[in-house]
């Protein structure tokens, strides 16, 4: 029985004397209106002090405490179980008579349940002999503790009122609260009152069956919740059968493109072949009827030099009659073709796929033909001669030599404005946070890159850390800078470079060695705290001069390339910078971006993004080329080339305020916000 009852006090313990946020035995504990109970400081935290109300951190439900924590309920249920814990646990109780008879107390070793107070020795023994008190049960401090009396202890537990001092035994129901007996006497006289039993009696049904319609509520909702499971199921096995279908549509789609792909390729090359054999055998003529043109041309000539006047007049006619027959011979005329791909706007449904392509053999003038593609004339020529959408049945024809083809860019919507991949929606993959608790500082993320592996990279300017993080937001790598050889470094922009990190710190780039150390590349122009630093392939490294819009080449071992500098004047520094395919230099300054070849020719300079006043800040480039860029709380899409084409995202009212971008070669769109909230996107075509 009394391991049973130390077992029962365990878990009532655990159970109801810990509050579930600080996880320590409560401390004035109050009650919300969920019945879950918290310690008054908790609540504190936790207090809308705009709305008033607290929201229960275990099942959300808002309770409205009109501003001030104390309106919590305070529970006598918690409360009691507190004095019966706190008497148990207190292992140096003193004697609660001793003072009352002038003397100093001594450690108590035996407490009294009815009277709740703590005896020593002596005090026991007058305790058992008085006759108000003789019929009390006093127990063994030690018997008391281990939980023995625990039962017994919580029948005789009393409350007692705040204003008398009094037990609380009777209840007003007029009121509904319990009272003591000179409440009953005093303010509650002209109520109803009862006898705490008599109370309880009258509503212990009405409790018992409105718990008990809970069973029914429990196993309403546990059903739900196994039909949520199901639901949960279904959705997976559906997916994976959606993928299944998916997979085997594009696999058979591919099988027939390839199968497509061969039949004209091959028709192509007999085409090729057979035109060819044409053409030889044209030309097997014509040089046998040139050899015979050129000995009858020079024969004649030597007749006409040296033969004499006889001889001349003797073989004037045979000349004359056979040079007349090789200026009346005629070559056939070979069948001038050139292959030529029609791609179909709205192919027939049955043959989406065969359909789509169709090779034809076009006839070509001799003007086109005799003609390169650095000719510029081709492009207008090859229009001129090429059938029309309305004479190829709404076909479109492909100029080889050209991409892309003016006829395809107009046929097909995502080739227009130089923008040659136009992403048509943007969807959110997943968000992580990668702040460190242990930071000494708030983080301050000023630089942003990716690994060849796909991590990502970005530089903590305030705690002087670089973090190479998984796309999960579990952290790979932490390279600090603090405490180098050059005192303490704090990283601004970073780029990657040949699967190694280059950062800028001050004026001066920085690369993480092989063997996770922090080395000295090179010195830059000036002594500016913050220089914008970007990756061209694996070639080199641009980083920004400054103040001087001027751009500084630098390759992987620290050895100046070269400079680039525009060829018109611009207003203000280099923010931000990032390098496309092509080798052209993106830049965002305070009003504009900028696009401009490494020879210094600038292509051209957005100044709008349809809104009043234009801030860019962080620019990147995918693929694709094309440029996405930040510009306030928008993400806008720009063409290759820097003209505006629409807003992709727009995180006003979201609490969400991006610093940096970059974009990886899977078409996903990652961007950070000054604490290092991580929010990767999917950009579809």
């Amino acid at each position: 029985m009394a391991a049973t009852n130390v077992e029962l006090s365990a878990q009532i313990e655990e159970e109801f004397l810990r509050c579930k946020i600080c996880f320590e035995v409560y401390r004035t504990p109050r009650t919300l209106s969920c019945l879950h109970s918290f310690c008054e400081p908790c609540l504190k935290k936790l207090l809308d002090q705009r709305k008033g109300t607290v929201c229960c951190p275990e099942c959300r439900t808002v309770t409205d405490l009109q501003g001030c924590v104390g309106n919590a309920k305070a529970s006598f249920f918690i409360n009691s179980l507190l004095d019966l814990f706190r008497a148990k646990t207190d292992t140096q109780a003193l004697c609660s008579l001793c003072p009352s008879l002038g003397k100093a107390p001594e450690p108590a070793s035996s407490r009294c349940l009815d009277c709740a107070d703590f005896l020593c020795s002596s005090c026991t023994q007058g305790h058992r002999c008085s006759k108000v008190t003789v019929d009390h049960s006093v127990v063994s401090l030690q018997d008391y503790a281990s939980g023995r009396y625990d039962e017994e202890a919580r029948r005789k537990q009393e409350r007692h009122c705040l204003s008398h001092q009094d037990p609380l035994r009777f209840y007003c129901a007029t009121c509904s609260t319990p009272i003591c007996r000179d409440c009953r006497m005093l303010e509650h006289f002209p109520h109803q009152v009862l006898s705490m039993a008599q109370a309880l009696a009258g509503r212990r049904p009405q409790l018992e069956g409105l718990i008990g319609s809970l069973d029914g509520s429990v196993a309403g909702l546990s059903l739900q919740e196994q039909e949520v499971d199901s639901a949960v199921q279904r959705l997976k096995e559906a997916e994976g059968a959606v993928r299944d279908q998916i997979s085997g549509c594009v696999s058979a789609l591919v099988d027939l493109l390839l199968a497509r792909k061969d039949a004209l390729c091959e028709e192509l090359s007999s085409f090729v072949q057979q035109q060819e054999r044409n053409y030889l055998a044209i030309k097997g003529e014509l040089q046998s009827h040139i050899s015979s043109a050129r000995s009858t041309r020079d024969f004649s000539r030597q007749v006409m030099q040296m033969g004499k006047d006889c001889e001349i007049l003797d073989l004037e006619s045979t000349i004359q009659g056979h040079i007349e027959r090789l200026q009346r011979l005629q070559i056939a005329a070979v069948e001038k073709k050139t292959p030529v791909l029609f791609i179909k706007e709205e192919p027939d449904q049955h043959k989406l796929l065969t359909g789509m392509l169709e090779l034809k053999f076009e006839p070509c003038g001799p003007e086109v033909a005799s003609q390169t593609v650095d000719d510029p004339c081709i492009e207008a020529q090859a229009k001129a001669s090429s059938p029309t959408p309305a004479e190829t049945g709404n076909q479109t024809p492909v100029a080889p030599p050209i991409w892309p083809p003016e006829p395809l860019a107009s046929s097909l919507p995502w080739l227009h404005s130089g923008l040659v991949h136009n992403p048509a929606s943007i969807i959110f993959i997943r968000s992580f946070e990668t702040d460190d608790d242990n930071s000494g500082y708030y983080e301050n993320i000023t630089g942003i890159g990716l690994s060849p592996g796909g991590d990502i990279v970005i530089a903590d300017n305030s705690n002087l850390l670089i973090k190479k993080i998984i796309r999960n937001g579990n952290v790979r790598n932490t390279f600090s800078t603090n405490d180098t050889d050059w005192d303490n470094l704090k990283p601004f922009s970073l780029a990657v470079c040949e699967d190694t990190i280059y950062f800028t710190a001050g004026a001066r780039v920085y690369k993480i060695t092989e063997d996770d150390d922090i080395a000295q590349v090179c010195n830059l122009r000036g002594s500016h705290p913050e220089y914008a630093i970007a990756a061209y392939q694996d070639q080199y490294i641009a980083v920004s001069e400054g103040q001087s819009c001027c751009l500084s080449l630098y390759d992987p071992r620290g050895t100046l390339e070269g400079r680039v500098e525009p060829d018109a004047p611009l207003e203000g520094k280099f923010v931000f910078l990032a390098v496309n395919s092509r080798e052209e230099f993106i830049v965002s300054m305070q009003k504009s971006i900028v696009v401009f070849k490494r020879s210094g020719e600038i292509i051209n300079t957005c100044s709008s993004a349809e809104t009043g006043s234009f801030r860019p800040r962080s620019v990147c480039i995918d693929k694709w080329d094309n440029i996405y860029a930040l510009e306030g709380t928008r993400v806008i899409l720009l063409t290759p080339r820097g003209d505006f084409v629409r807003e992709l995202l727009n995180f006003k009212g979201q609490g969400y305020s991006p610093k940096l971008l970059t974009a990886d070669s899977r078409g996903h769109l990652i961007m950070t916000d000054k604490k290092g909230t991580i929010r990767i996107y999917k950009v579809s075509l």
